[in-house]
């Protein structure tokens, strides 16, 4: 794509999302200041990161408002009205009815025979909390529930470790347990497809915070009656802008699946685990949990993510083998790449992390120092946990063009000639 072909497209996107939030709110104000034509491609591309956060803002300002005006337990018959319009009438707000989120029920195609239901928290964490909760509660009462971990994620693991052994036991590498909790694709340094997956005897738990909110979810509904997809919405859903966080819970269910999403609800407002009037004011932009938009973005994320490990490849003399799924797997996504060295060692990470950033500065291109990953523009962070290995987090965004084009040329020249190995000598 030429460079200006992609300014226009991030242009005519933003604008999209301007006159998408001015329609469901009924407010003026929603224009974006795009930049004015140029070849300073750079200077273009601040242009729309200034764009978007300026549409961000605009829209939280409309969002918080009737937080400001309603009390946290508001009077009898008392009706708030989010950005989008929709009222919301509640006694408690830590109990706050979701629903009118909920109901976009094109964001969960329902299989044959099966049945669904769309079940909101306040994060992709306390989703899992109550999830776990819910199977102990459930099928615990004889005995200790075991709970099988098929993937990496070290919050997840953290999260099973909290609970006493007694109420939730952890059984990893038996073939089968009660409850399965499963990544499709996994990264703790390097990156693979789902682990062998045991059977679970009651519920697959499925995290497709990384795989994407259109992941399919039709291979899994042969392993047992009752499947439950959950992911942080705060990734993928929200076109890079970050509006609020939320965990997203998708029950897919052979009986009904209103029972364990009544009983998920129940569990929420208990806790505390749901989302705020804030919150839900704020994702109530006509974006979030559109189906046919979120798999769009994310296809975009995932292809620039796909194009910067082709250029990195899976035989550099610098980085290690499976940087991305897809360099294993032609079938395979991520929304960012795991960068390990060969020849490893703190300072020689550190060494390269300062020479991506030198780089960048010297090409001109865009690429914020940052976590997470999922944004319009693209972001890079070393990753030093205390345990396990090291690795360059580098998070190719939504924006395709000048930036896009120049990090797959650093990053395939990087992978030819280590450009950290002098720095790390010399410190």
């Amino acid at each position: 794509m030429e460079f200006r072909d992609a300014i226009d497209k991030d242009a005519m996107d933003l604008s999209g999302l301007a006159e998408r939030a001015a329609e469901a709110s009924g407010r003026d104000g929603f224009v974006c200041d795009l930049p004015a034509p140029g070849v300073d491609w750079r200077a273009q591309e601040q242009g729309l990161e200034a764009c978007a956060m300026a549409l961000r803002r605009h829209w939280l300002g409309v969002a918080h408002r009737p937080a400001d005006a309603t009390l946290k337990s508001p009077r009898a018959g008392q009706i708030a009205h989010v950005a989008s319009g929709s009222g919301v009438r509640f006694g408690y707000e830590r109990d706050i009815d979701a629903s009118l989120l909920e109901q976009r029920h094109d964001y969960l195609p329902v299989p044959a025979g099966w049945t669904a239901d769309v079940v909101l928290f306040r994060s992709g964490q306390a989703a899992l909390a109550c999830l776990i909760h819910f199977a102990a509660a459930r099928w615990g009462k004889a005995g200790p529930l075991s709970v099988a971990h098929a993937g990496t994620y070290f919050e997840t693991a953290s999260l099973l470790a909290s609970w006493p052994q007694r109420m939730v036991r952890q059984v990893d590498g038996s073939p089968i347990a009660d409850i399965v909790i499963a990544e499709p694709v996994w990264c703790d340094g390097q990156f693979g497809c789902e682990k062998r997956r045991p059977r679970a005897r009651h519920a697959l738990f499925l995290d497709i915070t990384m795989s994407g909110p259109t992941h399919d979810l039709a291979p899994y509904l042969d392993d047992c009656p009752l499947v439950i997809a959950y992911s942080s919405g705060l990734k993928l859903d929200q076109a890079g802008l970050e509006l609020a966080n939320v965990g997203i819970v998708r029950v897919l269910s052979r009986d009904d699946a209103t029972e364990p999403g009544t009983a998920l609800r129940q569990l929420r407002g208990l806790t505390g685990a749901g989302l705020t009037l804030d919150e839900l004011s704020a994702l109530s932009a006509p974006w979030f949990m559109d189906r046919h938009y979120g798999g769009q973005y994310t296809a975009a994320v995932f292809a620039n993510n796909r194009a910067l490990a082709e250029s990195i490849g899976a035989d550099s003399a610098v980085f290690g083998a499976h940087c991305h799924p897809s360099l294993a797997n032609p079938l395979a996504d991520a929304p960012f790449c795991a960068l390990t060295l060969n020849a490893p060692s703190p300072e020689r990470y550190r060494a390269l992390e300062a020479t991506v950033a030198r780089e960048c500065a010297r090409r001109r291109l865009l690429a914020t120092k940052g976590g997470s990953f999922g944004f319009r523009g693209h972001r890079f962070e070393l990753i030093e946990p205390e345990e396990g290995p090291a690795f360059l987090r580098v998070a190719m965004g939504w924006r395709d063009g000048w930036s896009r084009q120049g990090l797959c040329e650093l990053f395939a020249e990087l992978a030819r000639t280590d450009m950290s190995a002098a720095g790390a000598s010399s410190t």
